[in-house]
Protein backbone atom coordinates (compact mmCIF):
# COMPACT_ATOMS: atom_id res chain seq x y z
CA UNK A 1 0.00 0.00 0.00
CA UNK A 2 0.85 3.50 -0.65
CA UNK A 3 1.44 5.76 2.45
CA UNK A 4 -0.29 8.89 1.15
CA UNK A 5 2.19 10.80 2.74
CA UNK A 6 5.17 9.65 1.05
CA UNK A 7 3.66 10.91 -2.13
CA UNK A 8 5.68 13.53 -4.37
CA UNK A 9 3.39 14.34 -6.37
CA UNK A 10 0.83 13.92 -9.20
CA UNK A 11 -0.23 13.70 -13.50
CA UNK A 12 -2.96 16.19 -14.11
CA UNK A 13 -5.08 15.99 -17.43
CA UNK A 14 -6.07 19.60 -17.36
CA UNK A 15 -8.12 18.82 -20.42
CA UNK A 16 -8.58 16.06 -23.60
CA UNK A 17 -8.83 19.31 -26.22
CA UNK A 18 -5.61 20.25 -28.44
CA UNK A 19 -5.34 21.73 -32.10
CA UNK A 20 -2.82 19.10 -33.37
CA UNK A 21 -3.47 16.00 -34.58
CA UNK A 22 -0.02 13.80 -34.04
CA UNK A 23 -0.37 10.64 -36.20
CA UNK A 24 1.45 8.79 -32.74
CA UNK A 25 -1.00 10.10 -30.20
CA UNK A 26 -3.68 8.70 -28.52
CA UNK A 27 -6.43 11.32 -29.05
CA UNK A 28 -5.58 11.08 -32.96
CA UNK A 29 -6.28 7.04 -32.62
CA UNK A 30 -8.92 7.01 -30.81
CA UNK A 31 -11.14 9.99 -32.52
CA UNK A 32 -10.27 7.86 -35.92
CA UNK A 33 -11.28 4.79 -34.80
CA UNK A 34 -14.40 5.68 -32.70
CA UNK A 35 -15.30 9.26 -33.43
CA UNK A 36 -18.81 8.22 -32.12
CA UNK A 37 -17.59 7.84 -28.85
CA UNK A 38 -15.33 10.94 -28.66
CA UNK A 39 -16.29 13.88 -26.24
CA UNK A 40 -14.45 16.77 -25.31
CA UNK A 41 -14.00 16.61 -21.16
CA UNK A 42 -11.94 19.45 -19.01
CA UNK A 43 -10.93 18.86 -15.34
CA UNK A 44 -12.52 20.53 -13.00
CA UNK A 45 -10.61 22.42 -10.38
CA UNK A 46 -12.80 21.95 -7.14
CA UNK A 47 -13.34 18.43 -7.89
CA UNK A 48 -10.02 17.62 -8.06
CA UNK A 49 -9.01 19.57 -4.69
CA UNK A 50 -11.84 18.34 -2.76
CA UNK A 51 -10.24 14.74 -4.78
CA UNK A 52 -6.65 15.58 -3.42
CA UNK A 53 -7.45 15.29 0.56
CA UNK A 54 -3.77 15.48 1.63
CA UNK A 55 -1.25 18.82 1.72
CA UNK A 56 -0.21 20.16 -1.64
CA UNK A 57 2.50 21.98 -0.31
CA UNK A 58 5.50 20.88 -2.16
CA UNK A 59 4.00 18.60 -4.49
CA UNK A 60 4.84 18.50 -7.70
CA UNK A 61 2.10 18.74 -10.55
CA UNK A 62 2.60 17.70 -13.53
CA UNK A 63 0.11 19.11 -16.03
CA UNK A 64 0.13 16.87 -19.29
CA UNK A 65 -2.04 14.58 -20.62
CA UNK A 66 -2.46 11.23 -22.48
CA UNK A 67 -5.13 12.99 -25.06
CA UNK A 68 -4.89 16.65 -24.53
CA UNK A 69 -3.02 19.59 -24.14
CA UNK A 70 -3.42 21.67 -20.94
CA UNK A 71 -3.30 25.08 -22.06
CA UNK A 72 -6.73 24.68 -23.74
CA UNK A 73 -8.35 24.39 -20.96
CA UNK A 74 -10.53 27.05 -20.78
CA UNK A 75 -9.57 28.14 -17.21
CA UNK A 76 -6.16 27.38 -17.51
CA UNK A 77 -5.22 30.38 -15.82
CA UNK A 78 -7.11 29.73 -12.81
CA UNK A 79 -6.32 25.93 -12.70
CA UNK A 80 -2.73 26.71 -12.50
CA UNK A 81 -3.61 29.93 -9.55
CA UNK A 82 -5.51 27.28 -7.13
CA UNK A 83 -2.56 24.63 -7.54
CA UNK A 84 0.24 27.42 -6.54
CA UNK A 85 -2.46 28.60 -4.08
CA UNK A 86 -2.12 25.58 -2.03
CA UNK A 87 1.89 25.57 -2.55
CA UNK A 88 2.28 23.14 -5.49
CA UNK A 89 5.04 23.14 -7.92
CA UNK A 90 3.63 22.93 -11.15
CA UNK A 91 5.06 21.75 -14.17
CA UNK A 92 3.23 22.17 -18.06
CA UNK A 93 4.04 20.02 -21.05
CA UNK A 94 2.94 21.63 -24.56
CA UNK A 95 2.98 22.30 -27.78
CA UNK A 96 2.49 25.93 -27.11
CA UNK A 97 0.86 26.89 -30.37
CA UNK A 98 -2.48 29.58 -30.80
CA UNK A 99 -1.57 31.36 -27.36
CA UNK A 100 -1.12 35.30 -27.55
CA UNK A 101 1.84 36.84 -25.36
CA UNK A 102 -0.89 38.65 -22.73
CA UNK A 103 -2.34 34.91 -22.16
CA UNK A 104 1.44 33.75 -21.55
CA UNK A 105 2.10 36.63 -19.43
CA UNK A 106 -0.73 35.82 -17.19
CA UNK A 107 0.66 32.32 -16.70
CA UNK A 108 4.40 32.54 -16.07
CA UNK A 109 2.98 35.66 -13.76
CA UNK A 110 1.84 32.96 -11.82
CA UNK A 111 4.93 30.78 -11.55
CA UNK A 112 8.31 31.28 -9.53
CA UNK A 113 11.70 29.52 -10.12
CA UNK A 114 10.51 26.07 -8.74
CA UNK A 115 7.79 25.62 -11.69
CA UNK A 116 8.40 24.65 -15.42
CA UNK A 117 7.12 24.83 -18.98
CA UNK A 118 8.19 22.84 -21.61
CA UNK A 119 7.17 23.22 -25.42
CA UNK A 120 7.05 20.06 -27.64
CA UNK A 121 8.01 20.66 -30.72
CA UNK A 122 9.84 18.02 -32.62
CA UNK A 123 12.10 19.60 -35.31
CA UNK A 124 13.12 22.74 -37.29
CA UNK A 125 10.50 25.62 -37.56
CA UNK A 126 10.22 24.61 -41.65
CA UNK A 127 9.28 20.97 -40.57
CA UNK A 128 7.93 20.14 -37.03
CA UNK A 129 4.36 19.96 -38.42
CA UNK A 130 5.27 16.88 -40.31
CA UNK A 131 4.46 15.39 -37.06
CA UNK A 132 2.99 17.97 -34.62
CA UNK A 133 0.33 18.62 -37.29
CA UNK A 134 -1.56 22.02 -37.44
CA UNK A 135 0.95 23.30 -34.93
CA UNK A 136 1.82 27.15 -35.27
CA UNK A 137 5.36 27.91 -35.41
CA UNK A 138 4.49 31.83 -35.16
CA UNK A 139 2.45 31.98 -31.77
CA UNK A 140 4.74 29.01 -30.20
CA UNK A 141 7.96 30.87 -30.64
CA UNK A 142 5.40 34.08 -28.83
CA UNK A 143 5.16 31.85 -26.23
CA UNK A 144 8.74 30.69 -26.13
CA UNK A 145 10.09 34.44 -25.80
CA UNK A 146 7.29 35.21 -23.15
CA UNK A 147 8.46 32.35 -20.83
CA UNK A 148 12.22 32.33 -21.46
CA UNK A 149 12.17 36.16 -20.00
CA UNK A 150 10.34 34.62 -16.90
CA UNK A 151 11.72 33.67 -13.22
CA UNK A 152 10.15 29.48 -14.28
CA UNK A 153 12.36 26.99 -16.22
CA UNK A 154 11.42 26.61 -19.57
CA UNK A 155 13.00 23.72 -22.25
CA UNK A 156 12.25 22.65 -25.57
CA UNK A 157 11.08 19.29 -25.54
CA UNK A 158 12.52 17.26 -29.01
CA UNK A 159 11.97 13.94 -30.27
CA UNK A 160 14.10 12.57 -32.71
CA UNK A 161 11.94 11.27 -35.55
CA UNK A 162 13.57 10.90 -39.63
CA UNK A 163 12.60 13.84 -41.03
CA UNK A 164 14.11 16.20 -38.22
CA UNK A 165 17.41 13.65 -37.27
CA UNK A 166 19.79 15.90 -39.21
CA UNK A 167 18.12 19.29 -37.55
CA UNK A 168 19.38 18.55 -33.99
CA UNK A 169 21.90 20.94 -33.65
CA UNK A 170 20.38 23.53 -35.47
CA UNK A 171 17.54 23.37 -33.59
CA UNK A 172 19.34 23.60 -30.30
CA UNK A 173 21.42 26.64 -31.58
CA UNK A 174 17.79 28.62 -32.20
CA UNK A 175 16.36 27.46 -28.42
CA UNK A 176 19.33 28.64 -26.80
CA UNK A 177 18.75 31.92 -28.91
CA UNK A 178 15.56 32.25 -28.08
CA UNK A 179 16.52 32.09 -24.22
CA UNK A 180 14.94 28.65 -23.54
CA UNK A 181 16.86 27.52 -20.65
CA UNK A 182 17.03 23.95 -21.66
CA UNK A 183 16.96 21.53 -24.61
CA UNK A 184 16.11 18.08 -24.23
CA UNK A 185 16.28 15.22 -26.77
CA UNK A 186 13.72 12.72 -26.47
CA UNK A 187 14.33 9.10 -27.65
CA UNK A 188 11.01 7.40 -28.86
CA UNK A 189 10.34 4.10 -29.01
CA UNK A 190 6.87 4.55 -29.89
CA UNK A 191 6.80 3.01 -33.17
CA UNK A 192 4.14 0.91 -35.40
CA UNK A 193 2.62 0.50 -38.70
CA UNK A 194 1.17 3.46 -38.54
CA UNK A 195 4.38 5.58 -37.17
CA UNK A 196 7.18 3.82 -39.11
CA UNK A 197 7.72 6.29 -41.80
CA UNK A 198 8.57 8.41 -38.94
CA UNK A 199 11.41 6.14 -37.41
CA UNK A 200 14.91 7.49 -37.20
CA UNK A 201 17.50 6.26 -39.48
CA UNK A 202 19.87 6.35 -36.55
CA UNK A 203 19.18 3.55 -34.21
CA UNK A 204 20.78 5.61 -31.03
CA UNK A 205 18.27 7.74 -31.45
CA UNK A 206 15.90 5.31 -30.34
CA UNK A 207 14.63 4.81 -26.99
CA UNK A 208 15.57 2.36 -24.29
CA UNK A 209 12.61 0.50 -24.39
CA UNK A 210 11.79 -0.30 -28.36
CA UNK A 211 13.32 -3.80 -28.16
CA UNK A 212 11.73 -4.82 -24.87
CA UNK A 213 8.47 -3.34 -26.68
CA UNK A 214 8.88 -5.40 -30.18
CA UNK A 215 9.54 -8.20 -27.60
CA UNK A 216 6.37 -7.58 -25.50
CA UNK A 217 4.58 -7.26 -28.90
CA UNK A 218 5.56 -11.19 -29.66
CA UNK A 219 3.31 -11.96 -26.08
CA UNK A 220 7.12 -12.72 -24.18
CA UNK A 221 6.33 -11.53 -20.70
CA UNK A 222 8.58 -8.72 -19.36
CA UNK A 223 9.89 -7.73 -16.12
CA UNK A 224 8.63 -4.86 -15.07
CA UNK A 225 10.17 -1.70 -13.50
CA UNK A 226 7.28 0.53 -12.82
CA UNK A 227 8.07 4.38 -12.61
CA UNK A 228 4.72 4.79 -9.80
CA UNK A 229 6.42 3.04 -7.52
CA UNK A 230 9.63 4.41 -7.69
CA UNK A 231 9.16 8.20 -8.29
CA UNK A 232 5.84 8.18 -5.95
CA UNK A 233 4.83 11.44 -8.35
CA UNK A 234 2.95 9.67 -11.40
CA UNK A 235 -0.60 9.25 -9.71
CA UNK A 236 -2.93 10.37 -12.96
CA UNK A 237 -6.25 12.47 -12.91
CA UNK A 238 -7.90 12.50 -16.38
CA UNK A 239 -9.71 15.05 -17.90
CA UNK A 240 -12.85 13.18 -17.38
CA UNK A 241 -12.00 13.15 -13.62
CA UNK A 242 -11.20 9.57 -12.84
CA UNK A 243 -8.29 8.37 -10.74
CA UNK A 244 -5.33 6.32 -12.40
CA UNK A 245 -1.99 4.76 -11.04
CA UNK A 246 -0.16 6.43 -14.07
CA UNK A 247 -1.51 7.70 -17.53
CA UNK A 248 0.17 4.75 -19.12
CA UNK A 249 -2.66 2.25 -17.36
CA UNK A 250 -5.10 5.54 -18.78
CA UNK A 251 -4.36 4.73 -22.01
CA UNK A 252 -7.43 3.34 -23.85
CA UNK A 253 -5.28 0.78 -25.46
CA UNK A 254 -4.77 -0.68 -21.52
CA UNK A 255 -7.51 0.83 -19.49
CA UNK A 256 -10.23 -1.59 -19.68
CA UNK A 257 -8.34 -4.05 -18.88
CA UNK A 258 -7.74 -2.84 -15.54
CA UNK A 259 -9.42 -2.22 -12.21
CA UNK A 260 -9.93 1.63 -13.18
CA UNK A 261 -11.02 1.24 -16.50
CA UNK A 262 -13.38 -1.99 -15.85
CA UNK A 263 -15.06 -0.15 -12.57
CA UNK A 264 -14.39 3.23 -13.86
CA UNK A 265 -17.12 4.92 -11.98
CA UNK A 266 -15.50 3.79 -8.14
CA UNK A 267 -12.79 6.62 -9.36
CA UNK A 268 -14.49 9.47 -10.02
CA UNK A 269 -12.72 11.78 -8.23
CA UNK A 270 -15.91 13.69 -7.27
CA UNK A 271 -17.32 10.79 -5.02
CA UNK A 272 -13.99 9.65 -3.29
CA UNK A 273 -10.97 11.04 -1.98
CA UNK A 274 -7.18 10.14 -2.76
CA UNK A 275 -6.83 8.15 1.02
CA UNK A 276 -9.85 6.77 0.53
CA UNK A 277 -8.90 5.17 -3.06
CA UNK A 278 -5.60 4.10 -1.84
CA UNK A 279 -6.70 2.11 1.14
CA UNK A 280 -9.36 0.21 -1.03
CA UNK A 281 -7.84 -3.10 -1.53
CA UNK A 282 -8.59 -3.74 -5.42
CA UNK A 283 -6.16 -1.13 -5.33
CA UNK A 284 -3.48 -2.14 -2.83
CA UNK A 285 -3.93 -5.50 -4.88
CA UNK A 286 -3.03 -3.90 -8.30
CA UNK A 287 0.45 -2.18 -6.91
CA UNK A 288 1.30 -5.61 -5.16
CA UNK A 289 0.71 -7.21 -8.61
CA UNK A 290 1.99 -4.61 -11.16
CA UNK A 291 4.15 -7.55 -12.68
CA UNK A 292 1.24 -9.24 -14.23
CA UNK A 293 -0.29 -6.26 -15.56
CA UNK A 294 0.29 -5.52 -19.52
CA UNK A 295 0.18 -2.07 -19.43
CA UNK A 296 3.24 -1.98 -17.13
CA UNK A 297 4.96 -4.26 -19.00
CA UNK A 298 4.80 -2.43 -21.87
CA UNK A 299 5.01 1.08 -20.78
CA UNK A 300 7.89 0.22 -17.69
CA UNK A 301 10.19 -2.79 -18.76
CA UNK A 302 13.28 -3.86 -17.17
CA UNK A 303 16.16 -2.65 -19.20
Amino acid sequence: MIDVNEIQGFHIEPTNMCTLKCPGCARTRFIEQWPQHWQNRNLDIDNLLHFLDIDLTGKKFNLCGNYGDPIYHPQMIEFVRRLKHKGAIVSITTNGSYKDANWWQDLVGLLDHSDSIAFSVDGSPANFTKYRINGDWNTIRVGMETVAKATCNSTWKYIAFAFNENDIESTRELSRNIGIKQFTLERSDRFDHQTADFQPINVELLGDRFEAQQQFKKQEKLIVNPKCVKNNKEHFITAEGFYSPCCYVADHRFYYKTEFGKNKKIYNITDITLTKVLNKPEVVDFYNNLQKNSACQYNCPKI
